[in-house]
């Protein structure tokens, strides 16, 4: 039953969805309980399968804080997809989700900005202003991350975004090596992210 369940979130099959719960209305209980946290939801997640995505977060909301035994939540996934509908879709359910932290304590923003997902970092600082100060195990923020990985398109996001909330502070914030984000474009020669980011 356990596989049919994952097979049909792997194809987003809703109509089987619907069958194994009719089947058996504690399925999704059982599967949490039984799990290391990889749910039919972070399948979905994986495939993108909107609906079904949906179909899941009305039987069982609790699934988007499950985080997996790799340290990805539903939410994380999706982030690091690009997915902006199913991002949207686990925000409307459970907006705290963007400060659910995974591995290395990495939040949905550091792996949209990390893979250089513009639209969902909006959606995600949309949802969780404050987001944009989280650190990463290695005290990253999302911007270390953006300049890291030359993601210019997530260094302008950022910066903007730091600037309408006035926390342009963050910028001369150190990770645990010591660096801000200005000597990490200098390091990596990352000339357009040097005249992105702005002196404080």
């Amino acid at each position: 039953m356990e596989r049919r369940m994952l097979e049909a979130a792997r194809k987003g099959n809703v109509h089987e969805l619907e069958d194994l719960i009719s089947s058996n209305e504690l399925i999704l209980e059982e599967m949490d309980l039984e799990g290391a946290g990889h749910t039919p939801l972070h399948v979905a997640c994986v495939a993108g399968h909107l609906d079904f995505v949906r179909e899941l977060l009305k039987h069982m909301p609790k699934l988007a804080e499950k985080v997996n035994a790799d340290g990805f939540s539903p939410l994380h996934i999706a982030a690091a997809r690009g997915d902006v509908e199913i991002v949207r879709e686990l925000l409307t359910v459970k907006p705290h989700l963007c400060t659910v932290k995974g591995r290395e304590r990495k939040i949905a923003l550091h792996y949209a900005t990390t893979n250089g997902k513009a639209d969902v970092m909006k959606v995600l600082l949309a949802a969780s202003p404050e987001s944009v100060e989280d650190t990463t195990a290695r005290e990253e923020t999302a911007l270390h991350l953006a300049v890291k990985n030359n993601r210019f398109d997530a260094v302008v996001v950022l910066v903007d975004h730091l600037k309408q909330h006035k926390k342009e502070q963050v910028i001369n914030w150190k990770d645990h090596k010591g660096n801000t984000t200005l000597h990490l474009a200098a390091a990596g020669k990352n000339f357009e992210a040097s005249f992105a980011i702005p002196l404080f």
